[in-house]
């Protein structure tokens, strides 16, 4: 994945929507740990994005990696950004990818 801004947005923007989708399928309970992983996820993104600015390349992949592993949880999710090219697109060399 490359480091640049966008890549942490598309990351966290998946999420976000897991985040919301567990959400509504808990509702009305689950309110607290939505916020909790919403906040752990914002930070992340936020942080990923002011290294690429400082041009910290480490820190943005130690972050970047961080943001990845939120999002294990649904690594079978068509969506997953394990599953897209740099660009954004899916990856039609990974199995289960789809345009």
């Amino acid at each position: 994945m490359l480091l640049d801004p966008q890549t942490g947005v598309r990351v966290y923007q998946f999420i976000v929507d897991r985040l919301d989708d567990r959400r509504r399928e808990q509702y009305p309970d689950g309110r607290e740990a939505y916020e909790d992983d919403w906040t752990a996820a914002h930070d992340l993104e936020k942080s990923y994005a002011e290294a690429v600015q400082a041009d910290d390349p480490d820190t943005a992949e130690r972050l970047l990696r961080e943001l990845m592993n939120m999002a294990a949880q649904w690594q079978n999710h068509p969506h997953h950004p394990a599953d897209h090219t740099d660009d954004g697109q899916p990856d039609d060399a990974v199995p289960g990818a789809r345009r």
